[in-house]
């Protein structure tokens, strides 16, 4: 099977992080990009050795040798780019979030059933490591019963671009930043019953919607969840996390860090995958604060890990006695 030719439509920033994404990936090559900023989309195809630089969308989906195309542009052109790009006949990879409205995604549904293509939105968080390992926990039952959860997104005004701030950006942070745990937690949990929204009347950030909101969320398995999401946050933790808690233990994840308290897998003792590199005791968690004004930072993922006087090979994880 040959590798499939990509070309990606809108060259911002997201786009020159799909080319990065794009170049370490043996099954796909970018044979063209296109944006209305010829300059910038031929300053990103020569920073990444793309052939081609395309004069216009037309062209683009007029090209035979294009199978998949990336429509990384603003939230309400999404539906005008995958629906032409589907009934062009190529797959589509389609930025978060699919579209701002629900019409807007049952047409590209249907473009996509129409004409027997692919239509993926970029739901990244799922493939992400520590979202692997929580699902994972889940169906070993290592928590038990989950019943609440919980997701903060706590982000700076310079987070906001320039068509973000505005009308066009097709909704605020609830479809900006909230969408990543929203997916996530579908995607561990199930489909949501219920939900209701909170937007408070402080604005801290000058955009056009909201620049901070409380989601509640009942799962049609019973399972309540809250969200809180921000654009807002000038001091403090820059952060974004995802915490269930069940009957039997919790899991908590926070800038790719995924702690568990868990006993039905680890007996009574706190364990953390930090970027699922190494794992610790109650005991050994201690230690590491303490020694955070020496060391900075947690092993390298390739060296060795010494933990209580043994030496454990790179990737391993531990549960110590106490």
């Amino acid at each position: 099977m040959g590798r499939l030719r990509v070309a990606l439509v809108g060259m911002g920033r997201i786009g020159r992080v799909h080319l990065q994404a794009l170049a370490a990936v043996e099954g796909a090559e970018v044979v063209g990009v296109f944006d209305v900023n010829a300059q910038l989309a031929r300053e990103r195809a020569d920073a990444f050795g793309v052939p081609r630089v395309f004069g216009s969308w037309q062209e683009l989906i007029a090209d035979p040798e294009v199978e998949c195309v990336g429509i990384l542009l603003p939230h309400d052109l999404h539906e005008q780019y995958a629906v032409e790009a589907l009934e062009a006949g190529k797959h589509v990879v389609c930025e978060k979030p699919l579209a701002p409205t629900l019409p807007e995604c049952d047409r590209m549904l249907a473009a996509a059933d129409r004409s027997g293509r692919k239509l993926l939105p970029v739901h990244n968080r799922v493939y992400s490591l520590a979202v692997e390992k929580v699902s994972e926990l889940l169906r070993e039952d290592a928590i038990g019963e989950v019943f609440l959860a919980q997701t903060t997104g706590f982000e700076a005004p310079p987070t906001v671009q320039t068509w973000l701030a505005t009308p066009r950006g097709g909704g605020g942070v609830l479809m900006s930043q909230a969408v990543h745990p929203m997916y996530a937690l579908r995607w561990l949990l199930g489909d949501v019953a219920r939900v209701s929204c909170l937007f408070g009347d402080r604005k801290v950030v000058d955009m056009s919607a909201e620049d901070h909101a409380v989601v509640l969320l009942k799962f049609a398995n019973g399972i309540a969840a809250e969200m809180t999401c921000t654009f807002g946050i000038a001091h403090g933790p820059l952060d974004h996390s995802i915490t269930l808690h069940g009957r039997d233990g919790y899991l908590h994840l926070t800038r790719q860090r995924l702690y568990a308290i868990a006993p039905r897998l680890f007996g009574g003792f706190f364990r953390q995958f930090p970027g699922l590199v190494h794992a610790a005791t109650q005991r050994g968690e201690v230690e590491r604060r303490r020694n955070h004004g020496r060391q900075q930072h947690s092993p390298e993922p390739h060296r060795p890990l010494r933990v209580h006087g043994c030496t454990l090979p790179p990737g391993t994880g531990i549960v110590g006695t106490t």
